[in-house]
């Protein structure tokens, strides 16, 4: 079983890799490990390759066990996270942290198993909370303070680790509360977009490169070309 960082990009959270319980062999790895990096590439519709990040956990084993956890693009993206991962058993655990974005405010609880046959499973909600000074202008001029409303994103995780390899799915949906954000800004849904990310990443060594693929804004269930709705990622992580 692998540790990895939680935080992932979503628009950012980058794709959301899954914290893992404190079993006795991750327990040591934090220990020995405290600090995880991952850069990353990114290919996108009209951003090309100039989109690179870099994101960062530290682990505080002798403050009960909580990590602060960063990330930075070039596209001006950043995220600043607080959390705690529980074990709940040998495989169970429960994560959860606090961070503030470039947008809003947000709190995720993430529970999830890890079996022993190497697969991994793991569900999230994510409330989004907007602060005030995010306004923009729709296509007909109007003012919209996008900032006000509250957003939720929820992953559903399947995972597998091998020897060298680990492969996850993780399926991300977002809910507009707000109606009147929906019509101008989301297309006119509250149940805005479903993404399927697909990443596969080499385990083998210390530096751990990945590929990751993800499907956006609906494209298997719209029909949509999949050039305008695939965006494509690669990167590495290590601990320092």
């Amino acid at each position: 079983m692998k540790f990895l960082p939680p935080i992932a990009l979503i628009a950012t959270l980058v794709s959301a890799a899954p914290t893992f319980a404190d079993s006795e062999d991750v327990s040591s790895l934090k220990e020995s490990n405290p600090l995880w990096m991952e850069v990353y590439t990114r290919y996108e519709k009209d951003k090309n390759l100039g989109l690179q990040g870099i994101i960062g956990r530290l682990d505080f084993p002798e403050f009960w066990g909580t990590y602060f956890a960063a990330e930075l693009n070039t596209d001006g993206y950043y995220e600043w996270a607080f959390g705690k991962t529980f074990s709940l058993s040998e495989r169970a655990y429960f994560d959860a942290y606090v961070a503030y974005t470039k947008w809003n405010y947000r709190l995720s609880l993430r529970t999830g198993y890890n079996f022993d046959n190497g697969l991994m499973l793991s569900v999230r909600a994510r409330p989004e909370f907007g602060y005030d000074d995010w306004i923009k202008t729709d296509d007909q001029g109007n003012e919209i303070n996008y900032g006000t409303n509250l957003s939720v994103r929820t992953d559903v995780f399947v995972g597998y680790n091998t020897e060298d390899y680990e492969f996850f799915y993780n399926r991300v949906d977002l809910f507009e509360t707000d109606e009147k954000i929906a019509d101008a800004f989301k297309y006119g849904k509250q149940h805005n977009a479903t993404d399927h990310e697909f990443r596969v990443t080499y385990t083998a060594n210390k530096w751990r490169p990945y590929f990751q693929a993800v499907i956006m804004e609906n494209g298997w269930d719209t029909g949509a070309g999949l050039k305008d709705d695939l965006r494509w990622q690669l990167g590495f992580t290590l601990p320092m």
